[in-house]
């Protein structure tokens, strides 16, 4: 009897070496089902590499800790890698988590090789706090869409900014004070 395995589809926007190709797709077949990486070229001209992950799996520890296990670290390293091999190029990461009607991106954007460990690294440890963040009384109504950046002065995931499911135009930010979601617009 074959086990259930997860979703996850993997967007390059420019280029991956045959090397890191291949280890990508080797590391996540390994827990998910998943097709060989896509690649479409990249509008970023600040970027040599953008590198997007779409996990069709909630946004929780269990992904972490009971599915992922010790292949987050690898897969962790592999991002690490392909910042250090584009050098000043650049690269950058999209990681995101779909559960239902909502989707989850950390956009982590052009960041120096230091603050993009950090940025990678955080993504596992965040589930808590944005589980709280994602809990039906902190918003109006439901969120679709939700994203962050990272800031390299903070070192942290911050503007997390939610789309409503009914309307797109209707934009959503996190408050910290409130612990509550804000309109942005109407």
């Amino acid at each position: 009897m074959e086990v259930y395995k997860p979703t996850v589809e993997v967007l390059v926007e420019g280029e991956l070496s045959p090397f890191e190709h291949e280890a990508l797709y080797q590391l996540l077949k390994k827990t998910f089902s998943v097709e060989h990486p896509s690649y479409v070229e990249l509008s970023d001209e600040n970027l040599a590499t953008r590198v997007n992950i779409v996990f069709h799996h909630p946004y929780t520890s269990e992904l972490f800790n009971s599915v992922l296990q010790e292949n987050w670290r690898d897969l962790k390293e592999i991002l690490r890698q392909v910042r250090h091999r584009r050098g000043r190029a650049g690269a950058a990461f999209n990681l995101a988590f779909v559960n239902g009607n909502c989707r989850l991106v950390f956009s982590s954007g052009r960041l120096e090789q230091n603050a993009m460990s950090s940025a990678i690294e955080q993504v596992g440890y965040l589930t808590g706090i944005v589980q709280q963040m994602m809990r039906p009384d902190t918003m109006k109504e439901t969120l679709g869409l939700i994203e962050c950046s990272f800031d390299p002065k903070t070192d942290r995931w911050h503007e997390f900014r939610g789309f409503s499911l009914s309307n797109e135009k209707k934009i959503y930010a996190f408050d910290d004070s409130t612990l509550q979601w804000t309109p942005l617009s109407e």
